[in-house]
């Protein structure tokens, strides 16, 4: 099995080169660079920094960014990936199945580049050396966990995500791939800026207990004659492989005895816009619907026009009283995540006459609450994350991003899991599809001024706790201080979104016909 599995990852490996002389020129050219950038950046490192201090530092973060993207990339994007389903009628066991693919792993353009860059910091690091046993030992370990994180990851998005969810994950990925560049400029920026490089420090001494960064800090730690500590770190190290591996074996048997759900080759997938990104589940069903209703309703596109407006009134009424310029950057983004949540507090109104698919069908409260909140969050989580980085350039401290992400992403968190609340409990006639934006129908019942200033209310209330924890950070801005105020904003703002969900979803399954009366009042 591993011989025929190895000649097929060689005939994967030079099909690459297959097509016009273009395309094969485009291909070989990518490796090429990618091969160069993989030998050259060790050495790169090397002309810049002394031996220990910050290239230790460098080595352990950067080292294990690589690692993790090992086991982060497959696990998002496992298109290009052999799963083991693929070898379902191949008469082999599936332990076979799993050994053949781990070990023919190495047989891929992806770990040959990997190979490089181990090999390369090998040579770039002759301080490695006086490690002893420690350094190959490392070097080995880390390439063993790179190729059992590439089956893991690989094996269980096709497991338990599958091609009917690939999409969406892919989706997920590279919204977090955009949330990740801020912090990537934060570290670079600290590194340019500071003589001591204390947040990269920090940084380096809790990845060099991860798995990830455990093989660099073990080596450094042989370097200084630590060699009880640096035998701990790889035993995480291989105690992270052992049990990657178990799970993979798992993975391949579960695999190659079990089968996905066939799509229907009937139903139409081109040409249905959000719809075909969205699993055919009444949660994102709901969520494409509504990322269509944004693009293409002008009640939300005047809605999004006019979010900006109020902190930038707000701001400009902080600078003319004089107030200090980092307290009037660190205000707008935290106004804007409260606006753009709070604005979905009567989002059920919008739909009109569609409500009425949502009650005489069944669909649960917390799906419908739950599908509501996409656009607000696939829109918001990126600009919080990425706006961050803006507030510190311009509060002129990058140690304090961690506290500024937490504080703008539990705000958003919160202001949408309150309003998930309100929508469905105190909901008021909105304008109709097709009128105009800014003509508000009148009504008699519950007002639209008492559902507005209630859920603002209880959203600034609850916004308290994150933002005074962050404020904290900022004033005091050490590196653990700041992580528990990322850690907390967000985790807090979970919390509250989770119960805005559920609490609506109750509403909203008890109150259907009364907030479909509600809804098509006008109609």
């Amino acid at each position: 099995m591993v011989a025929r599995l190895f000649r097929l990852r060689v005939a994967l490996a030079g099909g690459l080169f297959r097509g016009s002389v273009v395309r094969a020129a485009r291909v070989a050219l990518l490796l090429v660079l990618c091969l160069g950038v993989a030998a050259v950046s060790p050495f790169a490192i090397s002309w810049f920094t002394e031996p220990g201090g910050i290239r230790n530092v460098l080595d352990v973060t950067i080292g294990a960014v690589v690692l993790a993207l090992a086991l982060l990339v497959p696990l998002f994007d496992s298109r290009r990936n052999l799963v083991p389903r693929q070898f379902g009628q191949f008469p082999a066991k599936s332990g076979s199945v799993a050994l053949s693919m781990l070990v023919t792993t190495i047989v891929s353009w992806p770990f040959l580049v990997m190979l490089v860059w181990l090999v390369a910091l090998w040579f770039a690091r002759p301080e490695w050396h006086a490690a002893g046993w420690i350094g190959p030992v490392a070097l080995v370990l880390a390439a063993l966990l790179a190729i059992v994180a590439v089956r893991f990851g690989s094996g269980l998005s096709q497991l338990a995500i599958g091609d009917r969810y690939a999409g969406g994950l892919r989706l997920t990925g590279g919204i977090l791939c955009i949330a990740v560049l801020p912090l990537l400029v934060f570290v670079v920026a600290e590194s340019l800026r500071s003589d001591t490089n204390q947040v990269l420090v920090d940084a380096a001494g809790v990845l060099g207990w991860t798995p990830f960064g455990a093989p660099f800090a073990a080596i450094g730690d042989a370097i200084a004659g630590d060699d009880s500590t640096a035998t701990l770190r790889l035993g995480v190290l291989a105690g992270t492989i052992i049990v990657l591996a178990i799970a993979w074996f798992g993975i391949a048997a579960k695999s190659l005895t079990s089968i996905e759900r066939p799509r229907d080759i009937l139903s139409a997938r081109r040409g249905l816009g959000w719809f075909e990104r969205f699993p055919a589940k009444p949660a994102p069903v709901i969520a494409a619907r509504q990322l269509t209703y944004w693009q293409r309703d002008p009640r939300y596109r005047i809605a999004l026009i006019a979010l900006p407006i109020a902190p930038i009134a707000v701001v400009a009424a902080f600078l003319i009283a004089g107030a200090d310029v980092a307290l009037a950057a660190a205000l707008p983004l935290p106004i804007f995540m409260l606006l753009l949540g709070w604005s979905q507090h009567n989002d059920i109104a919008m739909d009109s006459t569609a409500i009425w698919e949502h009650v005489a069908s069944g669909i649960r409260g917390w799906a419908d609450r739950a599908g509501r909140l996409a656009p607000a969050l696939m829109f918001g989580v990126p600009v919080a994350v990425i706006g961050s980085s803006l507030t510190v350039t311009f509060m002129g401290d990058w140690r304090v991003l961690p506290a500024v992400i937490g504080m703008n992403v539990g705000v958003l968190l919160i202001a949408t899991g309150v309003a998930s609340v309100f929508s469905a409990l105190m909901p008021y006639p909105a304008t109709r599809p097709g009128d105009s934006p800014f003509v508000q129908p009148q009504w008699s019942g519950s007002g639209s001024g008492t559902s507005q200033t209630v859920s603002m209310v209880v959203a600034l209330v609850l916004s308290v706790a994150p933002v005074w924890i962050s404020a904290a950070a900022i004033a005091d801005p050490s590196f653990m201080g700041n992580i528990f105020a990322l850690l907390f904003g967000v985790g807090f703002g979970l919390i509250v979104l989770l119960a805005g969900v559920a609490i609506g979803g109750r509403i909203f399954d008890k109150q259907g016909p009364e907030i479909l009366a509600v809804t098509q009042i006008f109609d």
